[in-house]
């Protein structure tokens, strides 16, 4: 019996910790989710921003479902109530499965979702103006960072832009910037590059993610079994 104890209590203090720091997170998703909604209305040279609106919806569901989800382990956990116990299981399996659901989406529609971010760009990088705008500011921050030029190449500018391109698109910080000096390599290619490189990683990442949340639902279940089972010697136990 001594051991059982010390194995639930050393479960459940681990189930706490593992979803107050999702609480955290999930706090930091909803205010990420926030911003966006926000500061979408700044993006006016662009005149379809559907798809950052339905980034900011998502990040705020999603941060609503992590803090919820973490409550209920957070409250299970410390009350041993297998009634919120039972709550956290449930709600972490159809976590997991709109994980599984997300992934086969994006698998079954990547073509699609690939050929709109493609457009949505080209549109931004078409409509540049005096490097004033968020727009701007943004595609100027990734140039810089990726060492690129346009998303596809550097003639994705327009005629007139391509005498005086932006900064970013040269290598330095030269005072006129040409597609002659312009960096050759548009950035769809960096990032893909990046995406490339960094595969590996986001794999066990996501391996890892779904691990835990497997783990934390036999932790659940354990706890809630434990806490059913006492109540049979303690009838006003809840």
């Amino acid at each position: 019996m001594g051991c059982a104890e010390l194995l639930a209590g050393t479960i459940r203090v681990i189930l706490f910790g593992l979803n107050f720091c999702t609480l955290l997170a999930g706090g930091v998703l909803l205010g990420c989710g926030v911003y966006v909604k926000i500061s979408v209305s700044e993006f006016t040279d662009v005149d379809d921003i559907s798809a950052i609106d339905v980034a900011a919806y998502f990040l705020i569901a999603l941060g609503c479902l992590v803090v919820v989800l973490s409550l209920f382990g957070c409250l299970g956990a410390c009350l041993q109530s297998h009634v919120l116990l039972a709550f956290y299981f449930t709600l972490m399996l159809l976590l997991l499965l709109l994980q599984i659901a997300i992934g086969i989406l994006y698998a079954v529609k990547r073509k699609e979702i690939e050929k709109q971010i493609d457009e949505a760009v080209k549109k931004t990088i078409e409509n540049f103006g005096d490097g004033t705008s968020s727009a701007d500011q943004a595609v100027e921050a990734i140039q810089d960072l990726l060492e690129c030029c346009g998303y596809e190449s550097k003639k994705d500018y327009p005629i007139l832009v391509q005498v005086s391109l932006p900064s970013s698109c040269c290598p330095g910080d030269p005072t006129t910037c040409s597609s002659m000096n312009a960096y050759s390599d548009g950035c769809k290619t960096k990032i893909n590059q990046f995406l490339g490189s960094q595969s590996v990683l986001v794999i066990v990442v996501v391996c890892s993610v779904g691990l835990l949340e497997i783990l934390t639902m036999v932790a659940a279940c354990y706890l809630r079994r434990r806490e059913l089972s006492g109540s049979n010697e303690l009838p006003h136990s809840y």
